[in-house]
């Protein structure tokens, strides 16, 4: 028993060990194996990217100490009438390769007329949180460490929802989030969430 206690200690006070990051052939690999289903928009016959994807290489700040080297790759999902899913991967020291989670609240939108979604917007409530790997319409900026997605929820974009996610701590933190509920003709956000 102390053998197994005696182990189990030093694998977890070990300290992690610093990694080359991948290179993008490897997370093009990790892409492909695990997002085939959900990004096959984003394939040719042959299973080739139609897009190379987009790569990163930053510092991300962290709560309890330096700054860690984190790689972001943005890859091109799919295409709709009016919005481009994109699927970020990121590597770290400590996780590998792995898909960012992109927390978000999930919403209640009533309407005063509840059989017709173009009436004036009664209520915008948020129900429960969420998270995705899909972002739409969305940039990563380098220099802010930011993901900004905006979603239209129909062509002239008078209804909508955006939102932002920082890089902190080596995953991606909800900063703000805006929704335009009313399909109305105008661009009318109201800010739901924000912490910055």
């Amino acid at each position: 028993m102390r053998r197994i206690l005696a182990s189990a200690f030093v694998t977890l006070a070990a300290p992690a060990l610093a990694q080359t990051p991948p290179d993008t052939a490897k997370a093009v690999q990790v892409f492909s194996a695990a997002f085939a289903d959900t990004c096959s928009g984003a394939f040719l016959e042959d299973g080739a990217l139609i897009h190379e994807p987009q790569r990163f290489d930053v510092l991300a700040p962290s709560d309890w100490g330096e700054p860690a080297p984190v790689v972001v790759w943005q890859f091109w999902c799919g295409a709709g009438a009016y919005n481009i899913q994109h699927l970020f991967l990121i590597h770290t020291d400590y996780r590998g390769i792995h898909p960012a989670a992109l927390p978000a609240p999930e919403l209640r939108v009533e309407n005063e007329d509840p059989e017709d979604f173009e009436s004036p917007v009664k209520s915008i409530d948020i129900i429960g949180w969420t998270a995705s790997v899909l972002a739409i319409n969305a940039e990563f900026d380098p220099d802010r460490l930011e993901i900004r997605e905006t979603g239209y929820w129909r062509g002239i974009g008078d209804a909508s929802n955006t939102a932002v996610w920082r890089l902190v701590n080596e995953g991606f933190r909800l900063m703000r989030y805006d929704v335009d509920a009313s399909y109305d003709g105008e661009v009318n956000p109201v800010t739901l969430v924000s912490f910055e």
